[in-house]
C-alpha cells in the first residue's frame, strides 16, 4: 500500500494545533487524525483513524457529511460550510469533550493526488458554538423591548408578515389587537417617569400571563402595545380583549408604596380579504383604538374592513 505523505514535522505540527485535521477518503474513511487536542472544544478523534464515518457517526450526520465529501472532490475547489452536531450521540471509546449540542465550521479540500490509494479531502474543523450563542444571543437582543422584555416593534413586524403569509394559503384568522395605557401622560406627570415605567413592566406581566406565550406580545412604542392572535374566531378574540381589559383595571400597579390606578384601551383589527397587509391592518387597528378612546377609553372596539 502507498505510504503516507505526511513527514514527522508536519504531523508534529499539526498535532500541535486545537483544532482536528482529518484526510477523509471519498467512502468515509478516515485516513489521517491530527490535532484537536484542547479537549474544553473536541473530544479526542484519534480513535477514529482507520474508521468508517458510519461507524461512529449516526447515518443521516454521515450521509450528509459524505454529500460534502462528494461535492468537494467534484468541484476541486475549497468548501466551507457550518453544521450542528449532537456530540453525545457520537460512537468513540471516551467521550472528553464539552458535551451536547455544537456547532462546528469545516474547510474541506481535495487532495491532488491519491492518499494510501484513495480520493480524498483534507478537512480542518473549527469548534463555532461561541460564536453562534453570541450571534443569536444580538439577535435576540435586536428583538427585545429592554425595559417590558417584551419583543419589540421589529419583532411583531416581521412575524405579523409570516402569520399573514399563513392567512393567504391556509386561511388562518389573523387579529390585531394595539393597546395604550389611558392617560399614561398624566400618570408620568403625577407620579414621575420611573412610575410610568413601572406601569409598563406591570402591563407586560399583566398581558403574559393572560395570553400566555402562544401569540405575538410586542411594545410597539411609548404606551403602546400591540399583540397578534392567530387562530381564534371574532367573538374569541373579543372575549380575551375583554378579560385583558379586566386584569388591568383589577391588576394592583404599585410604585414607591403608592398605588397608581391604570385602565386600557384596545382596538382591534381582523385580516380579511380587504385588509390583508400589515400596514393596512396596523392602520385599522389604529383607528379602533382611536375610537375607543373616543368612546371614553377602558373599552374595546374592534373594526373589520367594512367599516373604515
Amino acid at each position: 500500500m502507498e505510504q503516507s505523505l505526511l513527514t514527522d514535522l508536519s504531523i508534529s505540527l499539526l498535532n500541535t494545533i486545537p483544532d482536528p485535521f482529518f484526510i477523509i477518503a471519498e467512502d468515509g474513511t478516515y485516513l489521517e487524525v491530527l490535532g484537536g487536542t484542547e479537549r474544553s472544544l473536541y473530544d479526542d478523534g484519534k480513535p477514529m483513524k482507520g474508521k468508517n464515518i458510519y461507524e461512529f457517526m449516526e447515518k443521516d450526520f454521515s450521509d450528509y457529511f459524505i454529500g460534502k465529501i462528494w461535492k468537494t472532490l467534484a468541484g476541486n475547489v475549497l468548501n466551507c460550510f457550518e453544521y450542528q452536531l449532537e456530540t453525545d450521540r457520537v460512537s468513540l471509546p471516551e467521550l472528553n469533550g464539552p458535551g451536547g449540542v455544537q456547532w462546528f465550521e469545516a474547510r474541506m479540500y481535495p487532495m491532488p493526488k491519491p492518499y494510501m490509494g484513495h480520493r480524498a479531502v483534507t478537512v480542518m474543523i473549527i469548534n463555532i458554538t461561541e460564536r453562534r450563542l453570541l450571534q443569536q444571543r444580538l439577535k435576540d437582543l435586536s428583538y427585545l423591548d429592554p425595559l417590558t422584555s417584551l419583543a419589540n416593534r421589529r419583532y411583531f413586524m416581521e412575524r405579523i408578515a409570516e402569520e399573514l403569509q399563513e392567512h393567504h394559503e391556509k386561511g388562518t384568522s389573523v387579529h390585531v389587537l394595539l393597546c395604550d395605557i389611558d392617560h399614561f401622560k398624566l400618570i408620568n406627570d403625577l407620579y414621575g417617569h420611573l412610575a410610568g415605567d413601572a406601569v409598563l413592566k406591570g402591563f407586560a406581566t399583566v398581558v403574559r400571563h393572560i395570553l400566555k406565550r402562544t401569540h405575538t406580545i410586542a411594545r410597539f412604542g411609548g404606551d403602546e402595545f400591540i399583540i397578534s392572535l392567530v387562530g381564534m374566531t371574532t367573538l374569541q378574540v373579543m372575549d380575551k380583549c375583554n378579560e385583558l381589559r379586566l386584569a388591568v383595571q383589577e391588576y394592583i400597579f404599585m410604585y414607591e408604596s403608592i398605588r397608581v390606578p391604570v385602565c386600557v384601551s384596545i382596538g382591534v383589527a381582523a385580516a380579511s380579504p380587504h385588509i390583508d397587509d400589515i400596514n393596512a391592518l396596523v392602520g385599522l387597528a389604529d383607528k379602533a383604538l382611536y375610537e375607543a378612546k373616543r368612546r371614553g377609553r377602558n373599552t374595546v372596539v374592534l373594526l373589520d374592513g367594512g367599516e373604515q
